[in-house]
């Protein structure tokens, strides 16, 4: 297969991709704390073959439009940082601060895992009146029982999504540090970063990439084909 097959094979798959990611965005345009991936097309460092081999995303870390709900159990990052989570797979990390409380008194994330405390702990309350205040202070009745973990980290390029609006970590451990004084709202929520409207013009872009490099490849196939029929053609 030719070079300019081959180049054209990758540049194919790898506007699919970017595709791909631009699709994940507009899907979760309405999630709660979530922060859209920017796409780019890696090329190849030979100006002669310019072949693109891979997509690289990185997090959009703006902030999301923000919206009060006056639920008790509801918390919103003003600034940078995540809340830190606890799943059956290891420590995680979200923007999504629509908590609630289980029967047993955990205070846990929508699909149920467990809201870690500044003191290294999960969150466990008793008691009536549950609420989670300004700068992530629980308290109950009034009174401050907990405070909400927020760790920021040095690189967020080594933080990676691995689905339910999570993110793992793939640093050192001296990457993570904690917020001393993080800027959280009670009873508000901050809303996904994504503008559908800006999406659905990268989208297009993508698509219209797509198509031009898919039209190319089509014609190379053509022209190999004829020149393989008249190769053919000379042995007969």
């Amino acid at each position: 297969m030719s070079d300019a097959i081959t180049n054209a094979y990758y540049g194919l798959d790898s506007r699919m991709k970017l595709i791909e990611v631009i699709t994940n965005n507009l899907a979760n345009s309405e999630t709660i704390g979530f922060k859209r991936d920017f796409g780019r097309i890696l090329e190849s460092e030979d100006p002669e073959l310019q072949k693109l081999l891979e997509v690289g995303t990185s997090l959009d870390m703006a902030p999301g439009d923000m919206s009060t709900t006056r639920n008790p159990l509801d918390v919103a990052i003003n600034g940078p940082g995540f809340f830190e989570i606890q799943t059956p797979n290891g420590i995680r990390y979200t923007r999504n601060g629509s908590f609630s409380l289980t029967e047993s008194g955990d205070l846990v994330t929508k699909d149920g895992m467990k809201v870690m405390s500044t003191s290294g702990g999960a969150i466990n309350v008793t008691g009536a009146n549950v609420a989670i205040q300004d700068g992530g202070l629980v308290t109950v009745d009034g009174n401050q029982v907990s405070r909400l973990k927020v760790v920021s980290f040095k690189n967020n390029d080594q933080l990676q999504k691995e689905g339910m609006n999570r993110l793992v970590w793939n640093g050192t451990a001296d990457g993570v540090q904690d917020v001393a004084e993080p800027s959280l709202t009670g009873g508000a929520l901050e809303h996904s970063n994504v503008n559908s409207i800006n999406e659905m013009v990268h989208l297009m872009g993508a698509y219209r990439d797509f198509e031009t490099v898919q039209r190319t490849l089509k014609t190379l196939e053509t022209d190999m084909n004829g020149r393989l029929i008249q190769e053919l053609g000379k042995l007969t």
